[in-house]
């Protein structure tokens, strides 16, 4: 179960403070699936980074019954100069996940192949999304946060 009780998000703008979440209730029981929809800025991304964990609210608590995954897809935590298959090493490490498993999984989603063996830092941001979104689903999560993924790797690979 994910519940979150009077959640409120405030940030610091111009001005004064820009309230992008304000007072939201609800849980989430274990195989429930929700969808948030709304316009640009209307805090949607905020509401997964809170979720995740990445983020605090500014009022309000959330309580987490279950694991969650990282935003899927991303890749703001790689660690540039080390390369793919290294940064494969290190959540296998973090997730306490079996490496070899991982490791054929993510080669044969992501497609990349050779790449897996060179440096993050010269890989262009498609395939940088690529490697996150695979490392993502490769770890065994109760709950998959999901931020416009759909955006992610070319055709071949969003029928993946």
């Amino acid at each position: 179960m994910i519940q979150l009780d009077r959640v409120t998000k405030v940030y610091p703008a111009r001005g004064g403070k820009k309230v992008v979440l304000d007072d939201v209730n609800f849980v989430l029981e274990r195989g429930q699936k929700i969808g948030i929809l709304g316009p640009n800025g209307a805090g949607k991304s905020t509401l997964i980074r809170l979720l995740a964990g990445v983020e605090q609210p500014t009022k309000g608590a959330i309580r987490r019954h279950m694991s969650l995954s990282w935003p899927l897809a991303f890749g703001g935590a790689f660690q540039s100069s080390l390369t793919g298959l290294d940064n494969l090493r290190f959540v296998c490490r973090v997730y306490g996940c079996n490496e070899s498993k991982m490791r054929a999984f993510v080669d044969e989603f992501s497609g990349l192949g050779r790449y897996l063996r060179e440096p993050i830092k010269v890989y262009s941001s498609g395939m940088r999304a690529r490697l996150a979104f695979a490392l993502s689903i490769a770890v065994e999560f109760d709950c998959f946060l999901i931020d416009e993924v759909i955006a992610v790797g070319d055709q071949q690979f969003q029928e993946r």
